[in-house]
């Protein structure tokens, strides 16, 4: 009798042993095919569950001993997600437009904490470049400007001895753009009256060759025009069309229209033909006709204009006339013509020569260089 209870209780402890590794068996299984926090939850439950049986049987806790001795049974865990971050916004920007009709060449974006503070250079008369040289003036200033990293590269005029419209002008001021190279992109051409020799043809190949805003008065397309950089408003106009020494009413009605309207902490406004020379164009500049220059000069004047930079006479000069002061870069790469008359002008300098103009802010320094980089004169406005 003793012998068959023996028998009958060890088979089923054997039967319980068997059910009981299976089922740890099959719990393992499971575990390793699930991974993560999941993979702790889980064995978490199904652990105790099992051998919660061998507490009925034996009446002890079996079942801590069998959750401290797996190391998958672990107490169910909160897992351990990622702190939300936060996104940082970029620095806002300032984009200078890019529409041909305003500007097409300044395209970048500008970063705001720049915004006001920025250089641009200034080419006087190039009309006797020599392409084949590498020493010439024209060729030196373009290098001392490129090394000054400008935002901004205008011209005043006579970029040409000459321009009848035809083959051999375009083959002339393709080479002129190749002198500049890389500067180009950032280069706003104003004519003079060498390059409008050819009239209504000129007009057609200047306009044809070069890429420029087409935001000015009806006729003038990319002849006259406006554009912003930064803090600042620039205007170029045509003082050779329809005739020469003239800015006609059409461009004055549409200069006082385009400054009235912009608000930017400076303007500047160029054109080829000063208003009032002071050296050997006297009498063949705007000076030739008065009541159109007074016309425009008033202007000038009402709309607060910060500076009025012409080329033509082959000298660097400085003048200030009803409280708008007019600069006169003539010649980076051309002959020169005389010093004016004694206090005819505030500054003078003859040779060649380009500018640096900084602008920080509504703080304008105007720096004449001459082409082997020497700083001639700096002056500052408002003054």
């Amino acid at each position: 009798m003793q012998k068959k209870i023996f028998l009958y209780i060890f088979g089923i402890t054997a039967f319980l042993g068997l059910v009981l590794g299976g089922g740890f068996f099959a719990n393992e299984v499971r575990l390793k095919i699930i991974q993560g926090p999941e993979k702790n939850q889980l064995a978490a439950k199904l652990n105790p569950l099992n051998l919660s049986a061998l507490d009925k049987l034996f009446g002890e806790k079996t079942s801590n001993l069998g959750t401290s001795a797996m190391p998958n049974a672990a107490a169910p865990t909160t897992p351990n997600m990622p702190a939300p971050t936060e996104t940082v916004p970029p620095a806002p920007t300032e984009t200078v437009p890019s529409d041909p009709k305003t500007n097409p060449k300044a395209d970048l974006p500008v970063p705001a904490e720049e915004s006001g503070s920025f250089s641009f250079a200034i080419l006087g008369d190039t009309q006797r470049f020599d392409p084949v040289k590498n020493d010439g003036g024209f060729q030196l200033a373009v290098k001392n400007i490129r090394e000054k990293n400008v935002g901004v590269v205008m011209t005043e005029g006579d970029l040409l001895g000459n321009c009848d419209g035809k083959s051999g002008c375009e083959k002339k001021l393709g080479e002129w753009k190749t002198v500049l190279g890389d500067l180009s992109a950032k280069t706003y051409a104003l004519m003079g009256n060498h390059d409008r020799s050819g009239g209504g043809k000129a007009d057609a190949l200047w306009q044809k060759f070069f890429e420029l805003p087409e935001n000015g008065p009806e006729g003038y397309k990319e002849l006259a025009y406006s554009f912003d950089f930064q803090n600042s408003h620039f205007v170029v106009l045509n003082s050779e069309k329809p005739k020469e020494h003239v800015i006609d009413k059409a461009q004055r009605d549409w200069l006082e229209k385009d400054l009235r309207d912009i608000q930017k902490d400076n303007k500047f406004v160029f054109f080829h033909e000063p208003a009032y020379p002071v050296s050997s164009k006297i009498g063949e500049s705007l000076d030739a006709e008065k009541s159109d220059r007074d016309a425009l000069w008033q202007i000038l004047k009402d709309q607060k204009v910060t500076a009025v930079f012409n080329g033509h006479e082959h000298i660097a000069s400085r003048k200030k006339i009803d409280g708008v002061t007019q600069f006169i870069f003539g010649n980076t790469d051309s002959f020169d013509h005389d010093l004016p008359k004694a206090d005819a002008a505030e500054y003078s300098y003859q040779g060649q020569h380009y500018g640096i103009v900084e602008v920080k802010g509504k703080e304008v320094t105007v720096n004449v260089y001459s082409t082997d980089g020497e700083v001639l004169d700096s002056f500052k406005l408002p003054s």
